[in-house]
């Protein structure tokens, strides 16, 4: 699953914890989405529409 639009920052090599955490420490941050496959986090600042996405991990805050 994934909430399209909103990206503000990306994490290259970071795992899903560190994702969950750079989100929970940024007050701008509302959702993330990790891409196991690249290692890759997604801090998102708005909440779009959700949309099954495969190989993408979601998290709301």
């Amino acid at each position: 699953m994934d909430l399209p639009g909103g990206d503000y920052k990306r994490l290259r090599e970071s795992s899903y914890i560190q994702c969950f955490t750079a989100c929970i420490g940024d007050n701008s941050c509302k959702a993330f989405s990790y891409v196991p496959k690249k290692s890759e986090c997604w801090l998102k600042d708005a909440l779009g529409r959700p949309k099954t996405t495969k190989g993408v991990e979601l998290g709301v805050k």
